[in-house]
């Protein structure tokens, strides 16, 4: 942990606020020391100035960690004023042990001539209470708004990615062969089968609209996205026929479970995209969830013999949608036989 904790700071401002706070503070403490004699001599004047300004920033560096302990053991927004007045109790102690140090050890060594003085003391204590408040108040303020300023950013970014992850399905749907493809079949069940035509242009509505309703959600329920998966599958089903099939394994219980939109939707088309659909050895994929609140998607490999051009954009879509949401990574696996993406469930 103390590892760890080595590269942590409390603010990214924390240098910049004992500059501007620990230097005048020193000074300040050594006029209510010294008194007249402080700048006597320009040697006697360094010295004070190095001595006191050691102990006040040995002081502050020790009340850094503190503070990126308790950052450490209570994260959450509703601990913040929790930790904060744990934060001021233990700073006011090691800032009370620090001027303490000073005057005691000044009137030991008879520094400068120096005889303790309560009044001074008392007064100092006030003044590092009040410097005490206002450099917690800086660096809190300065903690809060780069938490606020990353997380807007990763929003950003959350948003950018939602919005590229739409574009791709979408132009994996309206792009000229898919529309050609399924008007075809469209027009072939026509002639041959009106019911089955009218339940295809049904799930092909259904299918355009999901596309369209998901442009400003973040997330949406599992079951919400199976019924749209199974929309689509019908219009590739539709298609190539006894070549292709589709397994559903859902605990039910896991239906209220969220997940980024348009995820399957991805899996199911990159399964089609790179894989051989015969009808004597047909494409499955599987979607199945596990007792740890994960689902599944496989299929078997059948790879194409001609090799198919592949920026992996889609499964990156879904690896960053969870990476920002500060969610567990994605799982890919290939042993040859089987391709594999486990994509975690997320507790509504």
């Amino acid at each position: 942990m103390l590892n760890s904790m080595a590269f942590l700071k409390y603010s990214k401002s924390e240098r910049w606020i004992a500059v501007l706070l620990l230097p005048p503070f020193a000074i300040v403490a050594n006029i209510f020391l010294f008194g007249s004699r402080y700048f006597e001599s320009v040697s006697g004047f360094l010295l004070a100035t190095l001595i006191t300004l050691s102990v006040i920033l040995l002081v502050y560096i020790t009340c850094g960690m503190v503070a990126v302990i308790l950052l450490n053991k209570y994260p959450k927004y509703s601990q913040t004023f929790k930790r904060i007045a744990i934060s001021l109790l233990v700073y006011i102690l090691l800032m009370i042990a620090g001027i303490s140090m000073l005057f005691f050890g000044y009137d030991y060594l008879n520094f400068l001539g120096f005889t303790m003085n309560y009044t001074a003391y008392f007064t100092t204590i006030l003044i590092g209470l009040a410097c005490n408040f206002l450099a917690t108040s800086f660096n809190e303020g300065a903690a809060f708004y780069e938490k606020w300023r990353s997380l807007v950013d990763e929003a950003e970014q959350l948003k950018r990615e939602n919005l590229q992850s739409q574009l791709e399905g979408l132009k994996g749907q309206v792009n000229p062969h898919f529309l050609f493809n399924s008007l075809n079949s469209l027009s072939s069940l026509i002639s041959e089968d009106p019911s089955k035509a009218e339940k295809f242009l049904d799930e092909m509505s259904k299918v355009y609209r999901y596309m369209l309703r998901t442009n400003e959600d973040g997330l949406t329920t599992l079951e919400v996205e199976l019924q749209f998966i199974q929309s689509y599958f019908h219009l590739l089903k539709t298609r190539y026929g006894d070549g292709l099939d589709m397994d559903l394994k859902i605990d039910e219980k896991l239906l209220h479970y969220l997940i980024p939109p348009l995820t399957l939707q991805i899996l199911v088309e990159n399964a089609v995209k790179h894989n051989m659909i015969l009808r004597d050895s047909p494409l499955t994929i599987q979607l199945l969830t596990t007792n740890s609140k994960k689902l599944i998607v496989t299929n078997n490999l059948q790879r194409k013999n001609r090799l198919v051009f592949s920026n992996k954009v889609g499964l990156n879509n879904i690896h960053n949608k969870y990476r920002l949401m500060k969610q567990e990574e994605i799982l890919i696996r290939d042993d040859g036989k089987e391709f594999s993406v486990i994509v975690p469930l997320i507790q509504p």
